[in-house]
């Protein structure tokens, strides 16, 4: 046997009596939600405290700036145009019309205010006269000390003129 079917009218009714009720118990859900929400993000009135000794420690270290870093006062500063550097030939041998085979040594001369000896500098050159090209170097100069290596370049003949020329100086951080 099947069940009695419902004259159409009564099943509409039932229908929307149905999700009405629904759509109604969903609005309260969602506005007792909402409501629960709020409660619990309202601030409530605090009951004063007594500050723990931790709490009191943190508040003065907010209160208090920190000391300020002192620096030393920078010392002087090496210019490009305090330095003066000539080549010192070490070794040369020469082959008549094809050049020579040079190595040299950069001398520095230094004319400016005195140089730390906590204080060192990186300074760049350029040798001109190799039959390549310029050849740029570096070495550091620390107070009125420096080390240099030798260097070896070809020339075009045994009369070409080897210089030298600083191209930058930068401090170093120490």
């Amino acid at each position: 046997m099947t069940a009695p079917e419902m004259p159409k009218s009564r099943s509409t009714a039932w229908l929307i009596t149905t999700v009405g009720a629904g759509a109604v118990i969903l609005i309260a859900l969602t506005v007792l939600g909402t409501l629960a929400i709020t409660h619990r993000s309202k601030p409530e009135a605090a009951a004063p405290a007594t500050a723990s000794a931790w709490d009191l420690e943190q508040a003065a270290n907010q209160a208090d700036p920190e000391p300020a870093e002192t620096t030393a006062a920078p010392g002087p500063t090496l210019a490009v145009s305090d330095l003066t550097l000539t080549p010192k030939i070490t070794k040369k041998q020469c082959f008549g019309s094809a050049g020579c085979n040079v190595r040299i040594k950069v001398e520095v001369g230094y004319d400016g205010p005195t140089l730390s000896e906590d204080d060192t500098w990186e300074v760049t050159y350029q040798v001109i006269g190799d039959e390549s090209g310029p050849i740029v170097g570096t070495f550091e100069l620390t107070g009125t000390k420096y080390d240099q290596d030798e260097i070896s370049l070809s020339t075009k003949s045994s009369t070409t003129k080897i210089s030298v020329k600083v191209t930058d100086v930068a401090g170093i951080p120490g």
